[in-house]
C-alpha cells in the first residue's frame, strides 16, 4: 500500500495519547491532511493548532472515533502517545467499547490495542506504524553517549534485556531497572517515570560497594504489534533517571522511539549517563538461562 494517496480524498487519522509525540507526528506532516481525536486529561490541546480538524473524546468513545474518522474520510489511521493506565478504572465504555472488551480474555495492554486495531480494520481503516512517518526517531544501534558502558554495566544490560522480554511476554510492561543482575522493578500500570522513581532509592549509594546506580532496559514485547505501542524515551526520561539516581539506560535499537533526540544525548553526556541502543543478537541467549536457573533457585531457596 502506498502512503501517498490523494491528499485530498484520503485524510490521515491520528489517534492521540498523552506527551510529545502525537504532535511531533503531526509536525512531520505539514502537506498531508491530518485529523485528530484527542483524549481528555492526556493530549495536549496544542495539537489542535496542528491539524485540519481535531475532536476530543472520553477514553472508551470507540464510536465517536469512528464517526469521526469516517465523515473526515481517513484511510489511514495511527496510534501515538499513551494513556495513564490508572484511567482503565476511570473508563465510561460506549456500546462499541463494551462489546470489544467483553470478548476479551484479559485487559493486558497488546491485546487491548490489537482488539482495537481489529475493529478499526473492520470499518475500513488501515493501522499505520508511528515509524512509517517519523522514521528519524527510531533508536540506532551503539553506544549513543560519551561514557561507555563498564563491563558490570554491560553484564546488568544484557541480564535486563531479558528479564524485560520476559515481562513482555506476560504483556506486564516494557521495562525493568536491574543492579548487579537482581531486577530491583518492574514496569506495570504505573509507567516508567514511577518505576524509576520507586527504584532510585533501593538502589542508591548507601550499602553498595561501588557507589550505587542502576541500569533501565526498555524493549519491545517479544509479541508486540509494532504497529500499536513501541517503548518510548525522550528528556524527560532522562531528568527522571538522573533525579533517580539511576545511570545506565539501554533500548531496543530499532524497537524503540527516541524523543528529541539532540536534546536527549545532551541531557544523558551533562550528567555523565550512559545510553546505549542494544540489539538481540548483541545480548547473548546465555542470559536466558541465567534467568531461568535464578527462577529455579528461587523456587527451591
Amino acid at each position: 500500500m502506498s502512503l501517498n494517496p490523494d491528499p485530498a480524498d484520503q485524510a490521515i487519522g491520528l489517534i492521540a495519547g498523552n506527551g510529545q509525540l502525537p504532535l511531533l507526528i503531526a509536525q512531520a506532516l505539514p502537506d498531508r491532511r491530518v485529523v485528530a481525536v484527542g483524549h481528555s486529561g492526556e493530549t495536549d490541546p496544542h495539537l489542535a493548532e496542528l491539524v485540519s480538524a481535531f475532536c476530543w473524546v472520553r477514553l472508551g468513545q470507540f464510536q465517536k472515533i469512528l464517526d469521526f474518522f469516517l465523515r473526515h474520510r481517513v484511510k489511514w489511521v495511527v496510534m501515538a502517545g499513551g494513556i495513564t493506565k490508572a484511567r482503565i478504572w476511570q473508563v465510561r465504555p460506549d456500546f462499541l467499547a463494551l462489546k470489544m472488551v467483553m470478548g476479551l480474555l484479559h485487559r493486558h495492554d497488546d491485546l487491548l490495542l490489537r482488539s482495537a486495531a481489529a475493529l478499526l480494520e473492520q470499518h475500513g481503516l488501515h493501522l499505520k506504524s508511528v515509524t512509517e512517518f517519523v522514521p528519524q526517531l527510531l533508536a540506532p544501534a551503539g553506544v549513543l553517549s560519551r561514557r561507555q558502558p563498564t563491563a558490570a554495566e554491560w553484564a546488568d544490560i544484557r541480564f535486563g534485556w531479558w528479564a524485560a522480554k520476559e515481562l513482555g511476554r506476560l504483556d506486564i510492561g516494557q521495562g525493568v531497572v536491574v543492579r548487579q543482575k537482581m531486577v530491583a522493578a518492574v514496569e506495570a500500570m504505573e509507567g516508567t517515570d514511577a518505576m524509576l522513581l520507586r527504584a532510585g532509592p533501593l538502589l542508591a549509594g548507601k550499602g553498595w560497594a561501588d557507589g550505587g546506580g542502576g541500569v533501565v532496559v526498555k524493549v519491545a514485547k517479544p509479541q508486540q504489534d509494532r504497529r500499536l505501542d513501541l517503548p518510548t524515551i525522550g528528556p524527560r526520561t532522562i531528568a527522571v533517571m538522573q533525579e533517580a539516581g539511576l545511570s545506565v539506560l539501554a533500548v531496543e535499537a530499532g524497537g524503540a522511539l527516541l524523543l528529541e533526540p539532540e536534546q536527549t544525548r545532551a541531557l544523558v553526556d551533562r550528567h555523565g549517563l550512559v545510553l546505549v541502543g542494544c540489539r538481540a543478537e548483541e545480548m547473548g541467549a546465555g542470559e536466558s538461562g541465567q534467568l531461568a536457573q535464578a527462577g529455579e533457585g528461587n523456587a527451591t531457596g
